[in-house]
């Protein structure tokens, strides 16, 4: 269980994109068991995301033992901000990945 909570995000903003053309989003495809991830983890990642506008379509569920809240997804979805997100993050790791190179190209860099 080696992925960061952006790789997370990640994961599951793409699919959301992906699947706007399905007439149902199943979104037990990225679910804490497909993104390896303990379901605490996975949790918390959702409640950031709903928090920062970036998902919706997914109703909380409290459990008073519990110290993080659960989702069932009722009719997920990305949101614009979740689309903004995604691609920003996409421009970042493409700039990142050509400075890298740009790097090994110029000695001394």
């Amino acid at each position: 269980m080696s992925k960061g909570n952006k790789d997370i995000i990640l994961a599951i903003l793409k699919y959301l994109n992906d699947s706007m053309d399905e007439e149902k989003i199943d979104f037990s495809k990225v679910n804490e068991k497909s993104l390896d991830v303990s379901y605490p983890r996975y949790c918390r990642v959702l409640t950031m995301m709903v928090d920062e506008g970036l998902i919706s379509g997914l109703a909380p569920i409290t459990f008073m033992e519990s110290t993080y809240t659960e989702y069932k997804p009722v009719s997920p979805i990305i949101t614009l901000k979740g689309i903004d997100y995604l691609e920003e993050n996409k421009l970042t790791k493409r700039a990142y990945a050509f400075l890298k190179e740009k790097r090994e190209w110029v000695p001394g860099m």
